[in-house]
């Protein structure tokens, strides 16, 4: 059968991110978690004491979809908050939430090393330039 799309960059590009990302998920599945949880997470990690607001924005995510998110973080002892200022609250992780954030970040870089090798090698080092040329947030 001929298939049409398989020369639209913008079908192939969604193909592939859809298949990208259920892999992801099957891997982060033993840890409890999905992908969004798990990047909001590492995300916190990384920039402790950051806002929700400033959460939410780098990961594109609603404010009502994060807090319910948040809240969960809180009452599973991954995240505590703490008064930032003004009506402001950070996050940050507990020595719980650093712990699966660790193992979260290991299953990420095994999952890009998968998609790189998957890319054929001369092709490598064009991968995230052309990403990034695609999209690009400021």
């Amino acid at each position: 059968m001929d298939n049409p799309f398989l020369a639209f960059p913008g079908y192939l590009l969604r193909r592939a991110a859809i298949s990208r990302l259920a892999q992801l998920s099957q891997h982060l599945e033993p840890l409890g978690i999905g992908v969004s949880e798990a990047s909001i997470l590492v995300m916190i990690g990384r920039n402790p004491g950051l806002s929700q607001a400033e959460c939410g924005r780098s990961l594109s995510i609603k404010r009502s979809n994060l807090n319910p998110i948040i809240r969960r973080f809180v009452e599973r002892g991954l995240v505590a908050t703490g008064q930032g200022r003004g009506r402001i609250q950070t996050l940050s992780l507990t020595p719980a939430g650093e712990d699966l954030a660790a193992r979260i970040v290991a299953e990420f870089e095994a999952h890009e090393a998968r998609i790189h090798a998957a890319v054929p090698e001369h092709l490598r080092s064009e991968l995230v330039p052309l990403l990034r040329a695609l999209w690009c947030p400021d």
